[in-house]
């Protein structure tokens, strides 16, 4: 495998050879003459001399006549490779994938080799494995869970009839890799597919003399008939060594971007009445006026639960708190949660290491929620 850097150096060394073809869209299905066909054509021209019919001229090469036009079909080098978009991950994630389309969108088989670098500039690095698969529908259209189980194993850039992907054929390039725990909301880190063409083991109209070989373009001039001749025509990628002008290669660019949850939490404790007795203690507001935490006294713990904005919703979210064995449990409530959770009060009985629970509760991005719980002095 070339580096990215020495295969732009041999397309700007060969520049000046390279024929200007249209770049196929993404989803394009070409239907190209196969390389190395021989494309024939005749005409007939008739005439008189006055009513007289005089031989036809034509190119038939029957009886003298010249033999007819031809011409050969040259390999059209086109490689084409496509990022299925960047993938939202959460900290301490495994087994997540980006997923390239790489397509064969010139006219004859090829083989190819791939790189993988890392953006430059991302704000985390994960240590990552690539897989190959060519698509299992023929559909060109990635399905999770079939095209890699489903789909062939592919081997790259190993000259072998399992590196063979013909014309319009579809390789999926799946990147997979584990997610740290430590990263935080926003961050993102991003890498770059490269796709070198080569040789195959055989090509559609001759043989291949070099499989595994770079696919390297035609530095002579059009020899009209004869061995198809390479013509490289793919288009610029995303990475920065991916020329302009068709080197065989192409590229793209996903990221892996962490849509984390970014909590804090706090919590405090007020009087709501110095005597418990004259009111209802587990709903009423504060008296107003100098309360005291005096046996008998009904106090309130509000645990304040708080999403950033831009995050992502913080889902399971399971607290427990133990009361001191100094206050008695009179109640609890909860407020503010995108899914309220479910409250467990402590058991029947309960005098020491009493337990209030809530769990399973939801908060959205920029939301505050909120779980009261009232008891008494002892």
């Amino acid at each position: 495998m070339k580096s990215l850097l020495t295969r732009a150096r041999i397309a700007a060394v060969a520049a000046g050879v390279f024929i200007s073809l249209p770049v196929m869209s993404a989803n394009a299905q070409n239907n190209y003459t196969d390389a190395g066909e021989v494309v024939s054509n005749t005409f007939t021209l008739d005439y008189q001399v006055g009513t007289v019919p005089q031989t036809t001229i034509t190119n038939d090469g029957v009886g003298g006549n010249p033999p007819p036009t031809t011409f050969t079909v040259d390999r059209k080098v086109d490689v084409f490779v496509e990022s299925l978009g960047d993938v939202s991950v959460v900290p301490g994630a495994t087994g997540q994938d980006l997923v390239f389309r790489v397509r064969n969108d010139g006219n004859d088989t090829q083989a190819y080799s791939f790189a993988l670098e890392d953006l430059a500039g991302d704000d985390f690095d994960t240590t990552v494995t690539m897989r190959y698969y060519v698509d299992a529908g023929g559909d060109d259209a990635y399905v999770d869970g079939v095209d890699n189980v489903g789909g062939a194993a592919y081997t790259a850039g190993s000259g072998a009839a399992s590196s063979d992907l013909a014309p319009d054929a579809t390789l999926w390039v799946v990147i997979s890799g584990d997610i740290a725990g430590t990263v935080t909301n926003g961050q993102a880190d991003g890498h770059i597919l490269y796709a070198d063409s080569l040789d195959p083991t055989a090509w559609i109209n001759s043989a291949s003399a070099t499989p595994g070989n770079e696919t390297l373009g035609e530095a002579g001039a059009n020899n009209e008939d004869g061995a198809a001749q390479n013509v490289l025509a793919d288009g610029q990628g995303t990475a920065a060594a991916d020329a302009a002008t068709p080197d065989g290669g192409h590229s793209d660019t996903a990221s892996f971007t962490v849509s984390a949850a970014n909590l804090s939490a706090s919590k405090t404790v007020a009087i709501i009445a110095t005597d418990s007795t004259a009111i209802d203690c587990s709903v009423d507001p504060a008296v107003a006026g100098n309360q005291f935490y005096i046996p008998g006294a009904c106090l309130e713990y509000l645990i304040s639960v708080s999403n950033g904005a831009g995050a992502a919703t913080a889902t399971d979210i399971d607290i427990a708190d133990v009361l001191p064995d100094e206050v008695s449990y009179v109640g609890a409530t909860q407020s503010g949660f995108s899914t309220a959770g479910t409250i467990t009060p402590p058991g029947g009985g309960c005098t020491t290491s009493c337990s209030v629970a809530l769990d399973n509760a939801e908060l959205a991005a920029g939301a505050t929620g909120e779980l009261r719980i009232r008891a008494t002095v002892r």
